[in-house]
């Protein structure tokens, strides 16, 4: 199976394309926002004359060159046909978005679904599908999803493997999320979960795999897959559903996908590989995004607490034991520095309550910073500041200057940094920029932080449920 041939087609044909909202529509937005040469782009309407300013084909056989992908945006009842029109000018593969298939639990969607099958395979039509939103391909500038989202760059390391379309949406709204790849798989007819995770293990551009699943029909397959993506070095992060009856009715009722084995047993397998289990979005995407942004994880779980306030350090020192951390006490040397350097009022410990007295001066927070980073005992230093959306003091800007002047001096001594914020909200997304170009990741609030650094700290990597 050569998936190059779906996710970086040379020429691309929209079947049901249109102008007003739905998949239709969105997919042909989204295929211009990233493509250059609007040229390799066709649009199929029987309809319509023309579509964005440009010539729309009455049918895919009227396009006057040889056609890679189709993305077929129209009822499952013709969608066969379709292909059959596709292989006229040499398709290579599809993107079928209708559902309705196999899904739905009825015989005759069932047997639809068998049809469609059965009909890429008897034309040698790669189907990625049916029910998804189609792909976003941001290495090579192919953006086939079916649905709208903010334009801004988004081209990273992360690769994305989806059972769900609106998840994957979910994943590029965010604003740390940066793809290599972000796919919809939706049934899974013909590539499979473990097609994708073995392209993504052999590609060069992702560093670390993403996968949300509804549930697995072929559990050995999907475990040679996470051995292969293992063997590759590619780490795999994941959040299922199936672990209780509701969701395994709720995963049956949207993929179709019914499971041959318990939740305890997938958690068993799944620690072999290392692979990291989330229990949802805000977990699995902040573990993402710092095994993506850091070149070097934690070694260890020792961890220097950085606080801009008593209240900050204390709400650290109420959550942190929950977790699989530590908070080693300063040396006498470096508590020596602090103190010299803080009130007299600033009580040096760790967590540290450092008051605002160095954030306003980049240079004294970076030797802090250093002083801090070189005493053995401390493994990362994790940085208590909430980023907000409007930024009114400065003081975030002295300290990205500081940790910008502390990676320049300590170079391969510098330890992991991680900003923690204290609640929930949208972040400036300058400052993020200039954050994870520093391989600094601003983690959310306390509990969640605190249980994403215990992600990347795991080796193996294990699922069970928070410490109390």
């Amino acid at each position: 199976m050569n998936l190059k041939e779906l996710f970086n087609p040379k020429t691309i044909a929209v079947i049901g394309a249109n102008e007003s909202e739905g998949f239709g529509g969105a997919v042909c937005k989204n295929l211009t926002s990233l493509i250059d040469d609007e040229d390799r782009i066709f649009y199929i309407n029987p309809k319509r004359d023309f579509l964005f300013g440009k010539k729309c084909y009455k049918s895919i056989v009227d396009v006057p060159v040889d056609i890679d992908l189709m993305i077929i945006a129209v009822n499952k009842k013709i969608v066969c046909n379709v292909l059959k029109e596709g292989k006229e000018k040499n398709v290579k593969a599809a993107v079928v978005f209708a559902s309705g298939y196999g899904e739905t639990g009825k015989i005759e969607d069932i047997e639809l679904e068998k049809e469609l099958l059965k009909t890429a395979n008897d034309l040698d039509i790669t189907i990625l599908g049916p029910n998804c939103a189609g792909f976003s391909n941001f290495i090579d500038g192919v953006n086939a999803f079916a649905f709208l989202s903010e334009k801004r760059e988004r081209k990273g390391s992360i690769g994305i493997i989806s059972q769900s379309g609106m998840i994957g949406l979910s994943l590029i709204d965010n604003q740390w999320t940066k793809f290599s790849y972000n796919i919809s798989c939706g049934n899974s007819i013909d590539v499979k979960m473990q097609n994708l995770i073995c392209f993504l293990a052999d590609d060069v551009n992702t560093k670390v795999i993403g996968l949300y699943i509804d549930g697995i029909k072929d559990i050995l397959s999907f475990e040679k897959a996470l051995a292969y993506a293992k063997e590759k070095n590619k780490k795999i992060v994941l959040i299922k559903s199936g672990s209780n009856e509701k969701t395994k009715q709720l995963a049956k009722q949207h993929t179709g996908s019914v499971e041959s084995f318990s939740d305890e047993e997938f958690d068993k397998m799944i620690h072999k590989y290392n692979v990291i289990r989330t229990r949802d979005l805000e977990e699995f995407i902040y573990t993402l995004v710092c095994i993506s942004c850091y070149d070097k994880l934690p070694e260890g779980n020792r961890i220097a607490s950085i606080n801009l306030s008593g209240g900050e350090a204390a709400i650290v020192g109420e959550v942190a034991p929950m977790f699989d951390v530590s908070f080693p006490e300063f040396t006498n040397e470096v508590s020596v520095y602090l103190k010299e350097r803080l009130p007299d009022y600033a009580n040096i410990s760790n967590p540290l309550d450092m008051t605002v007295t160095l954030s306003y001066d980049a240079e004294k927070f970076s030797d802090a910073l250093i002083n801090i980073m070189m005493q053995t005992e401390i493994d990362m230093v994790v940085i208590g500041y909430t980023l907000l959306y409007h930024i009114d003091d400065p003081c975030i800007y002295y300290m990205i200057d500081a940790i910008s002047m502390t990676k320049e001096k300590l170079k391969d001594k510098m330890k992991p940094i991680f900003i923690l914020s204290f609640m929930s909200c949208s972040r400036n997304q300058e400052a993020i920029e200039k954050l994870m170009k520093l391989g600094v990741v601003c983690l959310p609030s306390p509990y969640y932080g605190f249980k994403v650094i215990c992600n990347l700290l795991r080796e193996p990597l294990k699922s069970e449920p928070l410490k109390k």
